[in-house]
């Protein structure tokens, strides 16, 4: 079923076409709206923010988009809102030291999962300290596969900014990650 025969049926009260339509969506959402806030807890609740604002104004999609682009629209919104209101609440309350959290990473039996393992993580680590639109633009384009057009949709840019910002987002993380090898030769 398509998600326009899904938005139908729930404007018309079908329930099945709701856990239909979020059991669609809410892993992929989850994934990016995690990416952003890099805090599981906040992401729940963000999502669940986010879950309920896309039902509550179903009715005001008119199609003029892809459903998923629309949705993801609310969620780059709310992950905006998140942060003004985080950066509100920091400069309210005293700054706290910083707590680091230890990650324990798997160590899988093979050299070459290692080295994966290990390029991966780093990939990930750079990509969270690019610029807040350069890491939109490489998450929506490459990890959600979202089109030039859907990702100037949901960023609120043209298509032609949405390439430049592309390759310009790109050309700093092959920079960070070519240095991330040679500190590490």
């Amino acid at each position: 079923m398509t998600d326009d025969a899904l938005i139908q049926a729930i404007l018309e009260g079908d329930d099945q076409a709701v856990e239909t339509l979020h059991s669609r969506y809410v892993d992929q959402l989850f994934s990016y709206v995690l990416s952003q806030v890099n805090d599981y807890h906040d992401a729940q609740e963000l999502l669940q923010d986010i879950l309920f604002k896309v039902m509550k104004h179903l009715h005001d999609f008119t199609g003029d988009a892809v459903f998923k682009t629309w949705m993801y629209t609310i969620a780059r919104n709310r992950v905006i809102d998140y942060y003004r209101g985080k950066a509100k609440r920091e400069k309210e309350q005293p700054a706290e030291t910083d707590v680091l959290e230890a990650k324990s990473g798997e160590s899988g039996s093979a050299e070459r999962t290692a080295v994966a393992n290990s390029q991966v993580a780093a990939i990930h680590d750079e990509l969270k300290e690019l610029p807040a639109d350069y890491h939109d633009v490489l998450y929506l384009r490459f990890i959600e596969e979202f089109s030039v057009k859907e990702t100037a949709s949901i960023m609120k840019r043209t298509s032609f900014s949405v390439k430049a910002l592309q390759r310009r987002a790109r050309n700093e993380l092959a920079k960070r990650l070519e240095g991330e090898v040679t500190a590490h030769e």
